[in-house]
């Protein structure tokens, strides 16, 4: 487990066994309310920095839900292209808002995916990350996008609409590895449940795990 503080400090708790193929680490923002994607990118960094001066690893795997999938692409927009930290090497975007959450936006219209990927409507931190997208360097990164679809007519998992999700698509565009989207619905397809979804968890395990494509 990684604990970091609202000051950046990173405590590291447990400790992996030899035999561990695939050590699994939590990481906890003990400041879990601030929606400031660049801070909690650079409190991502911490964890990493720390971990790597611990087990010295040169690759790593991501899962994250909700607002730490912003935190995410932050990190990757700043990070990606350091090759003395690790790189990431598979990611599974859980639930994601890459553009923006309905009310928390001025002047936000129903939105949608156009046939060439990019989103009808745009947040300042999405055209932000648009305008640095040359700084992805994602050629060995796995991209898996996870979203649901309670299919009642709001296009959304009930918080996020799903052109928010899906918008990721278009900033890795041709600077990824591969990328793959799939769509849940039903009840666990509501925003927090997804998390909790057996069928999430399967196909991430896979994903990570057992898929080699």
């Amino acid at each position: 487990m990684a604990t970091v503080s609202p000051t950046g400090q990173v405590q590291l708790r447990g400790d992996w066994r030899a035999h561990n193929r695939h050590p699994l680490i939590q990481v906890i923002f003990t400041d879990n309310h601030t929606r400031d994607a660049k801070q909690l990118s650079r409190w991502l960094r911490n964890v990493l920095v720390a971990l790597q001066a611990r087990y010295q690893f040169k690759q790593f795997n991501v899962v994250a839900h909700s607002l730490g999938n912003s935190a995410v692409l932050q990190y990757l927009l700043q990070n990606s292209d350091n090759s003395k930290l690790p790189q990431l090497a598979r990611y599974v975007a859980i639930a994601g808002n890459f553009d923006g959450i309905p009310g928390q936006h001025r002047h936000q219209h129903p939105n949608r995916i156009l046939p060439s990927g990019r989103p009808t409507w745009e947040t300042p931190a999405y055209q932000a990350a648009l305008t640095h997208q040359g700084q992805l360097r994602l050629q060995h990164t796995r991209i898996l996008n996870l979203y649901g679809n309670l299919a009642d007519g709001s296009d959304s998992d009930g918080k996020i609409l799903n052109a928010s999700s899906r918008s990721l698509g278009y900033l890795v565009r041709d600077r990824v590895g591969s990328y793959h989207e799939h769509v849940f619905y039903g009840i666990y397809a509501q925003h927090s449940r997804l998390r909790r979804n057996p069928q999430v968890a399967e196909i991430t395990d896979t994903f990570l795990w057992q898929s080699q494509n």
